[in-house]
């Protein structure tokens, strides 16, 4: 089976079946080609891709001898990801006899603590919100204080629903996020 046509396998599998989101399929989709791309270099065939040589397109990735733009330490993290699953649905699907790809390690990613906003920060980022017209002011601030008390994403308090607030009780109330992979978590 040639690369690029399993490819489209894999990412198909993983809209239907895995319920992909499309910013997942997209980031894959890249990583998958900028693989193919590397492969036909190599003039390789899915049948004789080897550990050592996903390791070897992953080093020349991180640097950029690949062709493309040198990735970041998640970024390769991401390609590894996207790599070993299409090399175990290839392999699942018996279009090669093993998956190459298992013993292959994503590359450790530095431990750093986020930046975080002082309280002086956060006082002139509230008072920003208060331009325009009085309602949609307090729909900005509203917004705003959500986010930061909340540790919330931008995109799972625009997908926020009335139904999702539960705010009865004698604590705070507790919100239903829908995050990344479609997990739901609850914050208060």
């Amino acid at each position: 089976m040639r690369v690029v046509a399993a490819q489209r396998a894999y990412l198909a599998h993983l809209a239907v079946e895995r319920g992909a989101s499309p910013a997942t399929l997209a980031a894959y989709r890249h990583d998958l080609d900028r693989y193919a791309t590397y492969l036909g270099g190599q003039d390789l065939g899915l049948s004789c891709v080897t550990g050592p040589v996903i390791e070897g397109y992953i080093a020349a990735a991180r640097v950029g001898e690949d062709g493309g733009g040198p990735l970041s330490a998640s970024s390769a993290k991401r390609a590894v990801a996207a790599i070993r699953g299409f090399h175990r649905f290839v392999a699942a699907e018996g279009w090669t006899p093993a998956d190459p790809a298992a013993s292959v390690s994503p590359p450790a990613i530095p431990d750093h603590m986020p930046d975080v906003l002082s309280i002086d920060d956060v006082g002139r980022l509230l008072d920003a919100t208060e331009v325009g017209p009085a309602y949609l002011a307090l729909r900005d601030r509203a917004l705003a204080e959500f986010l930061y008390a909340t540790g919330a994403r931008v995109s799972e308090a625009l997908a926020l629903n009335t139904g999702d607030i539960d705010a009865r009780g004698a604590g705070p109330g507790i919100v239903r996020l829908l995050g990344k992979g479609r997990k739901e978590r609850g914050v208060p």
